[in-house]
């Protein structure tokens, strides 16, 4: 009797721990766990995080966001590729793409300001999205996990924005060497006369 029970209880524990390690909740966590955005929260704080989620499917080349509409949410990429692009006079300009782990629209959960670029899908793509509302009504429900979550956007809106001035002060000093340059053309452009001083 006492080896039936045994072989009971292991049977019972290998179907308890299949279904824990194929449970979609589990997998979402396993998954948050893996995005920056999200890698300094705890197991029960990503609980939480993905019963606040909503799952969406985008078919290929479909539009999840386009520049000028109000920003309500940040994007994570379950699976797909999309493309973040800008339209520039005739065309767009793909500033960058993006896959499975990254995330876009995070300004979005600052405020509602208006999408500074278009969003679209290069295949069949699942995103999880983190609405604004949401994030605010976890302040009241779970303050230190929101609390965590605007330091993570923080940092990361931080670094971006020096990623960015030091590309503006890149691209200034190319123009004033490029500019250094035109001038210097022109002054050897002139005739030997204007180059001479005066008196």
């Amino acid at each position: 009797m006492p080896d039936r029970k045994l072989v009971v209880d292991k049977l019972l524990w290998e179907m308890l721990e299949r279904w824990k390690s194929s449970s979609p909740e589990l997998d979402r966590i396993k998954f948050l766990k893996t995005v920056a955005f999200f890698d300094e929260l705890s197991d029960r704080q990503l609980k939480t995080v993905s019963g606040i989620l909503f799952e969406r499917k985008y078919e290929t080349d479909e539009l999840i966001f386009e520049e000028g509409q109000p920003g309500a949410a940040l994007f994570l990429i379950l699976d797909g590729r999309v493309a973040v692009e800008m339209r520039r006079e005739n065309h767009m300009v793909t500033l960058a793409t993006l896959e499975r782990g990254a995330f876009f629209g995070e300004m979005a959960l600052l405020d509602g300001a208006p999408r500074s670029a278009n969003v679209r899908s290069l295949e069949q793509t699942y995103t999880l999205a983190l609405y604004r509302n949401d994030l605010s009504q976890l302040i009241q429900r779970d303050p230190q996990t929101a609390c965590q979550i605007y330091r993570a956007l923080a940092h990361i809106v931080g670094d971006r924005l020096r990623s960015t001035n030091q590309l503006i002060k890149a691209e200034m000093s190319t123009d004033k060497a490029q500019q250094a340059r035109r001038i210097a053309a022109n002054i050897a452009k002139m005739p030997e006369l204007v180059r001479k001083p005066v008196g």
